[in-house]
């Protein structure tokens, strides 16, 4: 399945373009410089890594109109991919099942796909969830709850562009939450058809308010994503 959405932005501004793909699926191009980096890497990092490129510049020319060839990325001191001679924000995601992309032409993005772990951690928990922990793990969905909080504390922070260096697990979320702001970050979970978590944030400004991140999917013939059922908490 290749799931791919538009979120509306803020008043004014553009759709957020969304998508996740199996890790066995088809992607996109990717180009020399890139297939030079990967040949330095671990080749289960290699796949990764032209997995999620190839995905970000096939969304990237859907969106914002280009030919593929003419999309290419550079990478921030921090890991972030920021596009060159475009200020739209993208951002990457994969595990070794999954892989997601996000664009958004008029601001910075975050996303970030997470699958439930088959083993839970819980000092891992406890670091993440806080006071929340021990009620999370003797619940029976448990696993999906962290995934769910972990993605959404990722997906922050990559927004703000500064990965795990800004401390996701410091950001608090509720594992019932759907939808929440955080420190000027509006932040929303999807469903998407496949057994992972996907999250989306985007940075607010004074002048910039996003209402609702899931409220249209323009495709829904093409689509696996959907606005994520459940309790609009956070708002």
């Amino acid at each position: 399945m290749d799931g791919r959405l538009r979120l509306p932005g803020p008043p004014g501004t553009a759709p957020i373009g969304l998508a996740v793909v199996p890790a066995a699926g088809e992607t996109g191009p990717v180009d020399d410089a890139e297939r030079r980096s990967a040949a330095g890497m671990a080749p289960w990092r290699a796949a990764e890594f032209l997995r999620g490129r190839g995905l970000l510049r096939g969304l990237t020319a859907e969106v914002l109109h280009l030919a593929p060839e003419a999309v290419g990325f550079r990478v921030e001191p921090g890991g972030r991919p920021r596009l060159r001679g475009h200020p739209a924000g993208v951002s990457v995601s994969h595990t070794d099942r999954h892989t997601a992309a996000a664009v958004w032409p008029d601001g910075a993005v975050g996303v970030d796909v997470m699958e439930p772990p088959d083993e839970l951690d819980a000092r891992l928990v406890r670091r993440c969830c806080g006071e929340r922990a021990e009620r999370m793990l003797a619940e029976p969905g448990a696993a999906a709850g962290f995934a769910r909080v972990w993605a959404v504390q990722e997906a922050c922070v990559k927004a703000v562009g500064l990965g795990l260096g800004g401390l996701p697990w410091r950001i608090p979320v509720d594992p019932g939450a759907r939808r929440g702001r955080w420190r000027g970050v509006r932040w929303e979970l999807m469903d998407t058809g496949l057994p992972c978590v996907l999250a989306v944030a985007v940075q607010e400004t004074p002048r910039r308010s996003v209402a609702d991140l899931a409220v249209l999917v323009q495709h829904p013939a093409r689509s696996g994503l959907h606005p994520a059922a459940g309790p609009a908490a956070g708002n």
